[in-house]
């Protein structure tokens, strides 16, 4: 395939409208039809939003803390109170004896925030964000520095914490298309990680053999998306799914070249499975196409710090 495929009339009515969706640092665009569908997200550690639970901050850690206790003869609430903030509620505990022994303190906080309940993992280290978490129409974009989340938004400038991001979109005009964006700052760039996505699969190929799946390779070679220069893979299985993936490989522990990024499409998509549909519902330069406006469209939110670029 050539480096830009032209639109094809369907494609082009998909992206007549078109609108912007974010998570983490990230902003897609995306056709207005688009479904965003939030993967894990830790920012430094997991973070999962409870809609229209706010009501229910007591509860729900009380509830954690006895599950805690249950688990455990041994399990040793040591802090049950008032988080950081005072729509917060904390629990610090040793699992058991053991983890004691070994000063393994884990610690839970739910942060009430407009009508939502936000519950995150890791208590002591994410402490400074939590005075700047408020709830947040998915719809609305940010426009000052910090992280996206399911109706919620993280104020932050620094750039110090460990950030893991997943996010995706459906498209209901094609229900076999996936569309999928990665991210993790801290990943491991050495020993073989940092060789990068052609690499990867150069040695995998090697490894296989003559068990290689026959793949027909539509385009192949070096991708530059946004700040990031990575490479692309794009193919056609035997039984017509397209696998398209493009990665970057950056440096650990930085913010605007994360130690890797990635994006990948399917086609022939049904009940969460890569080719169970019957049919792919693109063709190839269709399929390319969708691919290049999606991937184009993937780009940090803001120019500031800590993702400002030159």
């Amino acid at each position: 395939m050539p480096d830009q495929v032209q639109l094809s009339p369907r494609v082009q009515a998909l992206f007549a409208k078109t609108k912007q969706v974010c998570f983490g640092r990230y902003v897609l665009d995306v056709p207005a039809e688009a479904d965003l569908i939030f993967g894990s997200h830790y920012f430094p550690a997991e973070i999962i939003t409870h809609l229209g639970a706010a009501d229910q901050l007591d509860k729900r850690s009380d509830a954690y803390r006895t599950n805690v206790l249950s688990e455990s003869d041994t399990a040793e609430i040591t802090y049950f109170g008032h988080g950081p903030t005072s729509n917060s509620m904390q629990i610090r505990y040793f699992r058991s004896d053991t983890a004691k022994e070994y000063g393994n303190e884990r610690g839970y906080t739910y942060v009430a925030a407009g009508p939502h309940l936000f519950e995150w993992a890791g208590a002591r280290i994410v402490a400074p964000l939590m005075g700047g978490l408020r709830a947040r129409d998915n719809a609305e974009i940010p426009k000052e520095p910090g992280v996206c989340i399911d109706h919620g938004f993280i104020a932050d400038s620094t750039g110090t914490y460990q950030e893991i991001f997943h996010a995706g979109i459906a498209l209901p005009s094609f229900p076999d298309v996936s569309f999928s964006v990665d991210s993790n700052k801290r990943a491991s760039v050495t020993n073989g990680n940092g060789e990068g996505l052609l690499a990867g699969i150069s040695a995998q190929r090697k490894l296989l053999g003559a068990l290689y799946p026959e793949l027909a390779t539509l385009r192949e070679g070096k991708r530059i998306v946004g700040v990031w220069h990575g490479e692309e893979s794009l193919v056609r299985r035997k039984d017509g799914t397209h696998e398209f993936e493009w990665e970057a490989v950056g440096k650990e522990r930085s913010t605007l070249h994360p130690a890797w990024i990635n994006a990948k499409m399917y086609t022939k998509v049904a009940a969460n499975r890569i080719g169970a549909a019957d049919l792919a519902s693109l063709s190839d330069d269709e399929a390319v196409a969708l691919w290049d406006k999606l991937l184009d469209g993937v780009r940090f939110r803001v120019n500031a710090p800590p993702t400002q670029a030159p």
